[in-house]
């Protein structure tokens, strides 16, 4: 096996053990839960649809400080949904997982130079 093969074939490994951890399984159980929550679902189509129009009128030179006022509104409505809390807090856990890995990684290879 070439160096090369064995940095993937470890690169995988870390991607199933990353897959098994608790982390990612509460990651992808509040997607689904976020998924499921027809009324955040529902502000997150109205949200993308009032920023589109925003964007709209604000290339056109139209005002735009009612239409932004109501869009952080909304934000604020969907950022306290419980589903989306849910979402971004295991987004974040599963988030400084994958950056602590990479930190190990940063570690071993700066280990290695010093030697």
């Amino acid at each position: 096996m070439t160096d090369r093969e064995e940095v993937l074939r470890k690169a995988r490994e870390l991607g199933e053990s990353l897959k098994n951890s608790d982390e990612y399984r509460e990651l992808v159980e509040a997607q689904k839960q976020l998924d499921e929550d027809e009324a955040t679902q529902k502000m997150l189509q109205e949200y993308d649809a009032k920023r589109n129009e925003l964007q709209v009128k604000q290339m056109t030179g139209q005002s735009i400080d009612e239409d932004l006022k109501d869009l952080t509104d909304l934000e604020g409505r969907i950022m306290n949904s419980e589903s989306m809390q849910r979402y971004t807090k295991a987004e974040e856990k599963f988030r400084n997982l994958v950056d602590e890995a990479n930190q190990e990684i940063v570690k071993a290879m700066e280990d290695e130079t010093e030697e």
